[in-house]
């Protein structure tokens, strides 16, 4: 009974060890999905443009001391700016295989060699030990 609850503890903290060292991998692959998409979202740039109605002065049909301004208003107009984004080009480069050529392959050819006939030899004729020598 112990052993089984040892066994059981021990898968459990080795399953918790397996969760705790891949959390940075999902979190590393979240923040790279983050950045992708901020790059290929266009920026927008605001510029100002002055109407021409708004710059063109009025004047009041009837006298008064009062004096009219033109007046000036801000329209805010987004201009999507260009921005230089990598994009992956798939180039097409033929292959050619190289020419199959055909090698020879060596064959086993039978050929007629001529067997030596059987001669007699005479067989050399005994000699006598050589004679000792007088020492001096």
């Amino acid at each position: 009974m112990a052993s089984s609850l040892e066994r059981r503890k021990r898968i459990r903290s080795i399953l918790l060890l397996i969760i705790l060292a891949t959390l940075p991998c999902y979190c590393l692959g979240f923040i790279i999905l983050q950045i992708g998409n901020r790059i290929s979202q266009a920026t927008p740039t605001p510029s100002a443009t002055p109407s021409p109605e708004a710059l063109t002065p009025t004047l009041a049909g009837t006298p008064s001391p009062t004096v009219t301004l033109p007046s000036l208003t801000f329209t805010p107009t987004f201009t999507e700016t260009p921005t230089q984004t990598w994009t992956p080009t798939v180039t097409f480069t033929p292959f050619t295989p190289p020419p199959r050529t055909e090698t020879p392959t060596p064959t086993a050819t039978t050929t007629l060699t001529p067997t030596p006939e059987v001669t007699s030899t005479p067989s050399p004729s005994p000699t006598s030990p050589p004679a000792e020598t007088p020492s001096s």
